[in-house]
């Protein structure tokens, strides 16, 4: 609903919505009431209608005269609009990131005022292990004694009811003497002084709820909230009292949210142990895959990353070559280790290796070992042959092999030998 204001300065409600009715003036003459009807928009008109109002969100410059008067009319108020910088929009200003690992708020000492450090003062005279044995007489002092103590501290002169105390448990210690000097001691903000009585006490008596309960007052007014926790705990548990379980209260509150945000810590310190042990993993097995590719050749199956020797065929066709079988990559896989770590170790011979055309003249000749005489006039080949030969320790073939330049074994695959056995037959030799 919305409201004009008439000439007579009253405020009325508008009609229903969608139609105006309303008295207006014109020239200082007064027509007759009328109502305007929203025509019917099509939803080409709306849409642009409701751009024209998103650029006046924007900005109330682009906001059209129509618009403005209809807020205005309708008690609104518009928006200055906004300055223009010639043309360029300011970048957006980034968004502030949260740190990655907080620290946890952990509530401390500073925020509770009635926390006191330790006193510096020389300890008070502590009662004998063993009680002596008394006279009536003393017993009568001691009774006279205790009354006169418990008037001091319930009067406030902690000072006297202290010296009081002492006296008594110098001759009569009790527990209760203990508990009663360490209430006292609190009473003085002494809380060390305190707590030495309240084990004494607990010694002598193990149930002693009134030294529970002072020790636990104690080590709050300390800041041992843990400490406190427990002592109030356990003099509760024997003898409920509404004052102690007030003192609890604030103890477990601030125990709790001490001991909840140093176990968030301790998670937010396991979670980052674990994140770099995870980093210091995934570098270790980077740097293993690395020193596995080796600064090698590229992809020769077994010949530690020299590239592959394409279509070799094995080199068992050759003559004299026995045992090679062929190159680890190229369909030969019976290289000796030993050899292949003298061909690794050549760059010469593995520069040889990687070029096209002494690679192309090795298959012709593994697959007809008569061409090598084709090559027997190229340096670059014939080099490579000579040094695989050297390699392979003089293992020749039949029929002038140039692997060992007619200087290998014979023909016949069988060295030479009958010469230095005289009248030595073919079966002798074997």
């Amino acid at each position: 609903r919305a409201t004009y204001r008439s000439p007579d300065l009253s405020t009325r409600p508008l009609g229903r919505p969608f139609v105006w009715s309303f008295r207006c003036t014109h020239n200082n003459k007064k027509h007759p009431a009328s109502t305007n009807t929203m025509p019917a928009l099509t939803s080409e008109e709306i849409l642009v209608v409701a751009k024209a109002v998103q650029a006046s969100r924007a900005d109330s410059g682009d906001c059209p005269k129509c618009l403005v008067g209809l807020v205005e009319q309708w008690g609104g108020t518009v928006p200055p609009p906004r300055p223009k910088t010639g043309g360029t929009v300011p970048p957006p200003k980034p968004k502030a990131t949260p740190p990655a690992h907080s620290e946890p708020t952990v509530p401390t000492d500073e925020t509770d005022p009635e926390v006191v450090p330790p006193e510096t003062d020389a300890p008070v005279a502590m009662g004998p292990d063993v009680a002596p044995e008394l006279s009536e007489a003393e017993e009568d002092q001691l009774s006279e004694l205790k009354q006169k103590a418990n008037q001091e501290l319930s009067s406030g002169n902690f000072a006297n009811a202290v010296e009081l105390f002492t006296k008594i448990l110098l001759k009569a210690p009790s527990p209760l003497v203990y508990a009663k000097r360490a209430e006292t001691f609190v009473k003085q903000k002494k809380n060390t002084a305190a707590i030495r009585d309240c084990d004494a006490a607990i010694a002598m008596n193990p149930d002693s709820a009134k030294a529970f309960k002072t020790r636990g007052v104690a080590h709050r007014f300390l800041g041992n909230w843990e400490a406190a926790a427990m002592d109030l705990a356990k003099g509760l548990s024997i003898d409920f009292d509404t004052d102690t379980c007030a003192v609890q209260k604030v103890v477990n509150e601030r125990y709790q949210a001490i001991r909840a945000g140093k176990l968030k810590k301790d998670a937010m310190r396991r979670d980052a142990e674990k994140q770099e042990r995870e980093r210091r993993v995934a570098d270790a097995a980077r740097q293993r895959d690395a020193a596995a590719a080796g600064p090698g050749m590229g992809g020769m199956g077994g010949m530690g990353g020299m590239g592959g020797m394409g279509g070799m065929g094995g080199m068992g066709g050759m003559g004299g070559m026995g045992d090679m079988g062929g190159m680890p990559g190229s369909g030969a896989p019976n290289i000796p280790p030993e050899m292949l770590s003298k061909i690794m170790s050549d760059p010469s011979l593995m520069a040889a290796m990687t070029n096209p055309k002494v690679m192309a003249a090795l298959q012709e000749c593994m697959t007809n070992p008569a061409a090598f005489a084709k090559y027997s006039d190229d340096p670059e080949i014939m080099g490579l042959v000579t040094k695989l030969g050297g390699l392979m320790g003089g293992i020749g073939g039949a029929g002038g092999n140039p692997f060992d330049r007619g200087q290998g074994p014979s023909a016949s695959g069988f060295e030479d030998v009958t010469d230095d056995v005289q009248s030595a037959s073919v079966e002798d030799v074997d």
